[in-house]
């Protein structure tokens, strides 16, 4: 009867040992789950706004590249870089009201879930709203494909003049890629 005592509780103490050997591996899956959704997609808010064009070109020439500086909340805290690197305005009216051609980088600092997207699509100067599709080259979920909807709107409270521009990033389920 002794044996089978020490038995039991040796078994239960290895059982013991080995569950709070699982217990970081479990945490970390939970923090990784708590920035997706049940369908695998992590959804990533912005307010952005442009803090610079590069090179400075006069009025009447078409801009430079524009840098942009923001933040990001919902499902990933952080801070948001951004650079337009081409733009290409279509001529008003004909065919369709005037619509903006976008490629450009979108950057996500935000730790361990910082990351960088290339990004193409148009921004609608009538209804003023973007849509753009790409892809994250660098960071957390390379490779992932993301979807880009913002809202330009007249100013943002505490930011610096002219417009600013708010919206979603969302980042693909690993099936989607």
């Amino acid at each position: 009867m002794n044996t089978l005592r020490r038995r039991s509780f040796t078994t239960s103490l290895v059982i013991a040992i080995l569950a709070l050997q699982c217990l970081p591996a479990l945490a970390s899956g939970a923090s990784e789950r708590r920035h997706r959704g049940d369908d695998g997609r992590v959804v990533v808010t912005f307010t952005k706004w442009i803090t610079a064009v590069v090179p400075p070109v006069p009025a009447e020439a078409l801009p430079g590249r524009f840098l942009m500086a923001g933040i990001v909340g919902g499902d990933v805290a952080g801070t948001f870089a951004g650079e337009v690197i081409d733009r290409k305005v279509s001529t008003t009216g004909t065919i369709t009201a005037q619509i903006v051609a976008l490629d450009a980088l979108y950057e996500v600092l935000a730790g361990d879930h910082s990351f960088t997207a290339l990004i193409q699509g148009g921004q609608n100067n009538v209804t003023h709203k973007a849509l753009l599709r790409g892809v994250i080259l660098n960071g957390w979920r390379t490779g992932a494909r993301v979807h880009v909807e913002y809202t330009v709107i007249s100013g943002c409270a505490g930011k610096p003049a002219g417009p600013c521009f708010q919206g979603t990033i969302t980042i693909g389920s690993d099936d989607d890629n």
